[in-house]
């Protein structure tokens, strides 16, 4: 088999179905008609021209391979249809990066010349043309098929898969470590890879998406790898460029909106522009990551460095087989070697993991030693605060023992000592008893009020005020002073017994008072409850008065600073009002 010509023509009509019978043009394989036809959209006719020659009893099989068809295309043989492709029109099929095998049987050809013609329906700026095409024994033609195969299609699927589940990784690692920055970026570049890779090696368009459209995503995407590609080196080595990614951004966003609203005749200079200005800035992150590198002085910030200084090679390589003139079979090293290199990424984010985590262990371990250091000082702190506790509630049982030593005996005392001072004949030895028996029953309440939240309340407010009226009562009379007394018939809302017994010290203590300073004549005493709910007692006379505000200031009045403390204790409050002829106490508490 030998191919004696190649020409190539554009088609005749609107469907580009009708062979020229002229204007065919000599050419070479793989042809790109961009140079030829500038800006040109539609379909060319590829006539080649070969000769069979085999002994009648000898015919053997030809193997037919093509490489690539940019975009679809029709192949027939001698005229007759051999192969199209699904879709002719747009959308249209994708066979561009898909290699094809046929078998010619002997019976289809003919002996000597035969034609093979094959129409490839283009579109600019896509590299529209014609690939490789080789006409040889099956055996021979099945091994390049092979290699065509493992290069346009077993790499750059295993590219895409491998991209895919490194990102998903990556992605995953962001998720739930937000601070592991580059992780994320890494992820992003490995989708925006994806996306690139999706369009080498999708055989139908993806949505009903036309050829031009595809276009404008993959250079978007094609952009954003390598602004991506940037940012997570530079989060990688714990670097920022504020002025530089608020670039990035303008003009990621200047490209998307291009890709946009460009129209489909200004999308050539575009398409390059953009894709030149991707490769730049990979190459420049290529030789500037190593000075960062140096800069930080980490192990995994070097392997990075190396890394992408072999990337830059690879990819100044990859771009001059792209723009060169001279067809040669020399195949680009990046569909070989993008997963290694991402794997080589991946493993040195892994070490910079794994050294977080180690961190994070070694901190975590002594944050535990510092917890139970800071345990036993809080222990020992604890038992301190503990003993001064004990010791405040043991100086406050004694303050209130105190108080109720002065304000109960105490009490009891001065009336006693008023008694016996203003009794105009000697006390006889029964009534000195009673007397010392009052003290006796005064000192045993002192004693049991320390039970006072678990002692009886008494039922009605008239049996709360029964002793202290019967107390006092005696005394007044002696003593010449009226006295009345005022109860409610029932409790309202039942008091606590400790309120009980705070209202009867404060009423004892104000009793007390009024026999020993006021020289009163009359005296009333009032319990009632107020409309806010408070228990409300209210004492008056009308002795010679005293200066509220100078006993208060002094401090002189035990038995008033008695009284308030009780009140306060409780939440209540003591208001005094005293002038000649007239003073009045009133005690509140909330119920």
């Amino acid at each position: 088999m030998q191919i004696e010509s190649i020409e190539v023509a554009k088609a005749i009509g609107a469907d580009g179905t009708q062979r020229p019978d002229q204007d065919w043009q000599p050419t070479h394989l793989p042809d790109r008609w961009h140079v030829r036809w500038p800006d040109y959209t539609g379909s060319a006719w590829y006539k080649i021209i070969w000769n069979y020659h085999c002994p009648q009893n000898q015919k053997t099989a030809v193997a037919l391979v093509i490489n690539s068809i940019n975009m679809a295309g029709q192949i027939y043989l001698n005229d007759e249809l051999l192969w199209q492709d699904k879709s002719l029109v747009e959308p249209l099929s994708r066979s561009w990066n898909m290699p094809r095998h046929w078998d010619l049987m002997p019976s289809t050809l003919k002996q000597g010349k035969n034609t093979l013609w094959i129409r490839v329906v283009g579109v600019a700026t896509q590299e529209s043309g014609l690939g490789y095409v080789i006409l040889d024994k099956p055996n021979l033609a099945r091994t390049k098929y092979e290699t065509f195969w493992r290069e346009q299609r077993v790499l750059n699927f295993f590219n895409l898969t491998f991209s895919f589940t490194l990102g998903i990784i990556a992605f995953l690692v962001w998720l739930f470590r937000r601070q592991e920055k580059a992780f994320g970026w890494f992820a992003l570049t490995s989708f925006c890879w994806v996306v690139i890779m999706s369009n080498v090696t999708l055989l139908n368009p993806p949505f009903g998406l036309k050829t031009l459209e595809i276009a404008r995503i993959n250079i978007v995407m094609i952009f954003a790898h390598s602004l991506c590609g940037c940012l997570y080196a530079w989060r990688f080595a714990h670097q920022s460029f504020p002025r530089i990614e608020k670039t990035f951004f303008i003009c990621f966003l200047v490209v998307a909106v291009s890709a946009l609203l460009l129209p489909d005749k200004d999308l050539s200079w575009f398409l390059l522009f953009t894709f030149l200005s991707a490769i730049f800035i990979t190459l420049a992150n290529c030789i500037s990551f190593p000075f960062i590198a140096y800069k930080v002085k980490q192990i995994e910030a070097y392997l990075l460095a190396g890394v992408f200084l072999l990337f830059l090679f690879i990819v100044a390589h990859d771009v001059y087989l792209i723009f060169s003139k001279v067809e040669s079979r020399i195949t680009g090293l990046i569909p070989y070697t993008a997963p290694v290199m991402t794997l080589c990424i991946a493993i040195i984010l892994a070490l910079r993991l794994s050294k977080n985590v180690k961190k994070i262990e070694r901190f975590n371990q002594t944050l535990a030693q510092n917890m139970i250091q800071v345990k036993d000082e809080l222990t020992v702190s604890l038992n301190a605060q503990h003993q001064l506790e004990l010791d405040n509630a043991k100086l406050q049982e004694r303050l209130q023992l105190a108080h109720d030593l002065h304000d109960g005996l105490g009490g009891s005392l001065v009336r006693s000592m008023v008694m016996v001072d203003q009794s105009p004949t000697n006390l006889s030895n029964q009534h000195f008893l009673s007397m010392l028996k009052i003290l006796r029953d005064d000192l045993r309440q002192v004693i049991d009020s320390g039970s006072s939240t678990g002692a009886k309340v008494p039922d009605t407010p008239i049996l709360w005020g029964a002793p202290l009226r019967y107390r006092f009562s005696q005394l007044f009379d002696e003593l010449d002073i009226a006295s009345k007394w005022s109860f409610p018939e029932s409790w309202q809302t039942k008091p606590s017994p400790i309120i009980c017994l705070t209202l009867l010290r404060v009423a004892e203590e104000a009793l007390t008072n009024i026999l020993k300073h006021s020289q009163a004549t009359s005296v009333q005493f009032d319990l009632s409850f107020s409309n806010d709910s408070k228990l409300v007692l209210e004492i008056e006379d009308n002795g010679i008065g005293f200066n509220v505000e100078s006993v208060q200031t002094a401090g002189m009045s035990v038995g008033l600073r008695s009284m308030q403390t009780r009140l306060e204790r409780l939440g209540g409050c003591l208001d005094i009002y005293s002038k000649t002829g007239r003073t009045s106490l009133k005690a509140c508490i909330p119920l």
